[in-house]
């Protein structure tokens, strides 16, 4: 067996003392419960997946930044380093944490007008929601395309389901239909190959 095909397994135990450790210190910093429970299940995916962290308190508090910065926060004029000093933590050991979840969990970061991060996590509602309309309306593209032999260009259509979530759904603040609009083009572009192909149409 090749050593890249080993994956490392992380200790039930490792995870379970993290997350217990993780809820204390956010009772001891009185975070809103709403909170705790969407950072907590954060935090138990990346121990799942990183193992024991360095700086446990440092990754609670950017496992925290990261929920509390979700699009539908909007506008949320609360910066790092006003955040690390209420948790008594090195900003850059923040830093660390928040841009090690976004990549090892494969989060999408939005920026506001002002270059406020924002984060949108893959296994969320608001990315379920994307994949879905994205899906649904390629669908019907390709068979309007079978059927009528004309399909909207990816564009028109990245701007139709733009539109549909941000204005009409509201699922996501008009504030970030640029960054809205780079992520459903590219994955118009891939249903569409997938569902072509699927057909003999390329």
């Amino acid at each position: 067996m090749h050593s890249e095909d080993i994956a490392i397994a992380v200790s039930p135990k490792i995870v379970v003392s993290n997350v217990r450790d993780a809820h204390e210190f956010f009772v001891e910093n009185r975070i809103d419960i709403r909170y705790q429970d969407v950072a907590l299940d954060l935090i138990r995916r990346y121990v799942s997946s990183e193992g024991m962290p360095r700086e446990p308190d440092s990754l609670f508090a950017a496992a925290l930044y990261v929920v509390t910065r979700h699009p539908w926060s909007y506008p949320n004029p609360l910066t790092k380093t006003e955040f690390a000093s209420r948790f008594r933590i090195k900003e850059s050991s923040i830093d660390w944490y928040t841009e090690s979840i976004v990549e090892k969990l494969r989060f999408v970061k939005f920026h506001d007008s002002n270059h406020f991060p924002f984060f949108v996590d893959p296994k969320g509602t608001i990315s379920s929601v994307i994949n879905s309309v994205v899906r649904s309306s390629v669908g019907e593209e390709v068979v309007r395309t079978i059927v009528r032999g004309a399909m909207l260009s990816s564009e028109a259509l990245a701007e139709k389901i733009v539109d549909r979530l941000c204005n009409v759904v509201k699922i996501i603040p008009s504030a970030f239909e640029q960054e809205v609009y780079r992520i459903v083009l590219k994955k118009i572009d891939d249903e569409s190959n997938h569902l072509l192909n699927q057909l003999g149409q390329q």
